[in-house]
């Protein structure tokens, strides 16, 4: 039974709309009536009694949601009382009404009811919405303009062009010559002819060969009448294969040609911009647009329309703040006769929603540069448009529902573009309500953001903060202004779970799990994390093995967490070098592969337990998880063995992933101890590179 309570109580917020738009009208039969001499008793009395009853209904149905639910005190209070004043004045203006014919005290009633509401309102919004919804977003004073320390040549440069000049002509619909440049292993593969790259050979190499053949050459690529690659995508092929044509890892940004040849084709990275006037800020607020700060450390904006038509001098106020802009919500108006190819002037946009606009494939042509997601539902385009809008090399996915009705088209234009056109094969991937899924939710966590890599969100736990005293954990709300509920316990957040107003403080180790929900969109996929609360900082260790360049960091006691990748600075990486000698040359004591380390501990600390936070990229970095981790107590100089864990082997084709290992310490008066992290020395059978060695990858050790 209490459930049901509980749950009836979610309806205070669909219920409250009733008294206060039946109220309103029934205030403006009243002016109406006092004015014109127009006889209206029994409609004003209908509309009070509803007003009261619905009232009533909604007080309630409050009150069972502010005793379930997790609340700052004083607004839920402030909001709480006044809303019970205001539906007891609805019942006295009722009585009054019903009772004295002159009308006499009535007009003061309603004006009181009236201020009352708003204040009952503007306190429920702030519940809602937090104290400061109603604030203008604060910006900071300062301009910094970065570029790249380090790409990844294939996915950002070299994938991108081939996807745009390309693909067109040969992809899993359409391959000429047999040969497919949807992927690298179709690169790799090649066609009919053999491969069309020798790597550290672009002279030798078809790929670039043949784009400089003359333009009548039938041999000639991409074929006359095609988007050909300009000078700088040209070089960039040509580096990309005589610096070996590598398809993964990192190249650092240097003074070298190629890095030129890079810069020429990327767009700059703009992490800071001065922040918009507020002039402009309050323009658009006036205007019908809601703007919200992307993070609390930039000055980028997300802007959304709530009106219901939009205009040319409507455009002009957003081009004021163009440099700010990076997320623009313009859905669900019309912009037929709006010049939409101004918004190229957007130069830091990433999100572009355009929805049932009513545009034309010629509308969209010409498209922001820097424009990574492009949402274009339910407007009347025309394939060969659609083609041409894909051609902008930096837009990672289009959403394209409801453009083409032809399912045979839809495969085909989304093979030709390299699945960059995203059409969907049917309504049954969305809930039966209108709108789009919400965001996924952005979480910081002392003010950094939680790692954003959708990767990590396969699994929770890779997602893993440490802190020393205290977590502050703050969600970043979207411009759909969505309600976030929370969990705290591992389990899944629903309609019935706490719902986040403010940031929270936590003191010890646990789980945070948070959900948007909101009537007419999809719910939000979930957004995990894990947070460990470090008892103490090791500052006196003993590496007892040396790490591998360009793995060599020491940094195991930093107190930051590596990415799932392994070239990020952050791991610690040893591997098994079967000749001894070898390894006798390279400066190391041993070649078993393990990772061996000495340190002390805190005194007074009441350590229980040393986890060890290790990777496995099985496939790709050839790392695997420790066979076993023990540690030992060496205070007196010999080993004496405290604990020890044994760790399962995976399976060849496991994906990348990060653990945490837990050894109990549950023994007083240790000074020092020794942790032996052992390695599996080789690859498993089965793999690619079966029987080479293995290696093993750490980024922190810390005490718990």
């Amino acid at each position: 039974m209490e459930e049901i309570i509980k749950y009836l109580g979610n309806f205070h917020p669909v219920i409250l709309h009733l008294p206060i738009g039946a109220f309103l009208f029934t205030l403006l039969l009243f002016i109406y009536g006092k004015f014109s001499k127009i006889e209206l008793t029994i409609p004003i009395r209908l509309g009070l009694v509803f007003s009261f009853i619905s009232a009533i209904i909604s007080s309630i149905l409050g009150f069972i949601l502010q005793y379930y639910g997790d609340y700052d005190g004083n607004l839920i209070d402030f909001h709480m009382w006044l809303g019970i004043s205001t539906t007891i004045l609805f019942g006295i203006i009722y009585y009054l009404h019903k009772q004295n014919n002159n009308h006499k005290y009535l007009p003061q009633f309603f004006g009181v009811s009236s201020l009352l509401l708003v204040f009952t309102g503007h306190f429920g919004g702030s519940i809602t919405h937090g104290k400061d919804y109603l604030k203008l977003p604060e910006f900071e004073q300062k301009v910094q303009f970065v570029n790249y320390d380090s790409i990844q040549v294939f996915k950002q440069v070299i994938s991108p062009i081939i996807n745009t000049k390309c693909v067109k002509c040969h992809n899993m619909s359409k391959s000429k010559g047999g040969l497919m440049l949807a992927s690298s292993f179709d690169i790799l593969k090649g066609g009919e002819n053999g491969q069309i790259f020798t790597a550290n050979n672009s002279a030798e190499s078809k790929l670039y060969y043949y784009l400089n053949l003359p333009l009548d050459d039938k041999m000639h690529m991409p074929p006359d009448g095609n988007s050909q690659l300009n000078d700088n995508e040209k070089n960039l092929i040509k580096m990309w294969i005589d610096s070996g044509a590598p398809f993964e890892g990192h190249m650092k940004i240097s003074d070298n040609s190629f890095s030129t040849e890079i810069l020429n084709y990327l767009p700059p990275i703009n992490t800071y911009v001065d922040p918009p006037s507020k002039k402009n800020l309050i323009n658009l607020l006036e205007n019908d647009f809601r703007i919200e700060k992307v993070s609390a450390e930039s000055n980028f904006i997300d802007v959304k329309y709530l009106g219901n038509s939009f205009n040319s001098k409507k455009l002009n106020l957003l081009l004021k703040i163009s440099e700010n802009i990076q997320r623009l919500d313009l859905s669900n108006i019309d912009l037929s006769s709006v010049n939409i190819s101004k918004l190229k002037e957007l130069k830091n946009i990433k999100y572009l929603n355009l929805s049932k606009t009513n545009l034309s494939g010629k509308n969209l042509e010409i498209l922001p540069e820097n424009l990574e997601l492009l949402i274009i539902n339910s407007n009347p385009i025309q394939a060969p448009q659609l083609i041409k809008i894909a051609n902008n090399p930096f837009v990672n996915k289009i959403f394209a529902y409801n453009t083409v009705n032809n399912e045979k088209l839809e495969k085909s234009l989304t093979s030709e573009t390299n699945n960059k056109l995203f059409f969907g094969m049917s309504l049954k991937d969305f809930s039966s309500l209108e709108g789009f899924p919400l965001e996924k939710p952005i979480i910081e966590a002392n003010g950094i953001e939680v790692n954003p890599n959708p990767i990590t969100d396969i699994n929770p736990s890779f997602n893993r903060i440490l802190f020393v005293d205290s977590l502050e954990v703050r969600v970043n709300r979207a411009i759909s202004d969505p309600t976030y509920r929370f969990t705290t316990n591992e389990t899944e957040p629903d309609s019935l779970s706490s719902i986040y107003n403010e940031s929270i403080i936590f003191t010890k180790s646990g789980n945070f799990n948070v959900k948007a929900f909101k009537e007419g969109y999809r719910n939000s996929v979930t957004k995990s994390f894990y947070f460990d609360k470090i008892k103490a900082n090791v500052d006196n260790y003993n590496l007892l093995t040396k790490p591998y360049d360009p793995y060599n960091n020491d940094i195991l006691f930093d107190g930051q967490l590596g990415s799932l990748d392994f070239r990020d600075g952050k791991w610690n990486g040893v591997f098994y070098e079967e000749d001894e000698e070898k390894a006798k040359q390279q400066g190391r004591k041993e070649n078993s592969g393990n990772l061996i380390v000495d340190f002390d501990l805190p005194k007074n600390k009441n350590v229980s337990e040393i986890a060890v936070s290790c990777m496995e990229s099985i496939n790709v970095g050839f790392i695997l998880h420790p066979e076993s981790i023990s540690l030992y107590d060496i205070s007196n100089g010999s080993e004496k063995l405290i604990s020890s864990i044994s760790i399962p082997k995976s399976d060849v084709d496991e994906p990348d992933s990060k653990k945490v290992f837990k050894l109990s310490l549950n023994q007083k008066n240790i000074e020092r101890v020794r942790l032996k992290i052992i390695s599996n020395k080789k690859l498993p059978k089965g793999h690619v590179a079966e029987g080479e060695p293995a290696w093993v990858f750490v980024d922190e050790i810390f005490l718990l």
